[in-house]
């Protein structure tokens, strides 16, 4: 069973989504705080609620977060109840 998402999650991870399909690289946090106005602490805080609901997980061995299995699932459902 998925964890259940508030908008402003759901919000970071269309952004992230999206920067990745335009980028082929997860945004930093500094990437993340500007696009939503907010601190980079800010932005941090959202992935750790992110990371601890399993929808994102950090490589150790880069400093960086990367997308799971969870989420891209997530994104594949929602972007074909869009279609």
């Amino acid at each position: 069973m998925t964890p259940a998402l508030t908008d402003k999650q759901i919000s970071y991870m269309d952004f992230i989504h999206k920067f990745i399909a335009e980028n082929d690289n997860f945004p930093s946090i500094t990437i993340i705080g500007e696009h939503f106005g907010v601190n980079p602490n800010c932005a941090m805080d959202h992935l750790k609620a992110l990371k601890k609901k399993g929808f994102v997980e950090i490589c150790e061995n880069m400093q960086k977060y990367r997308r799971t299995s969870v989420f891209k699932s997530f994104m594949a459902i929602r972007e074909r109840s869009a279609a």
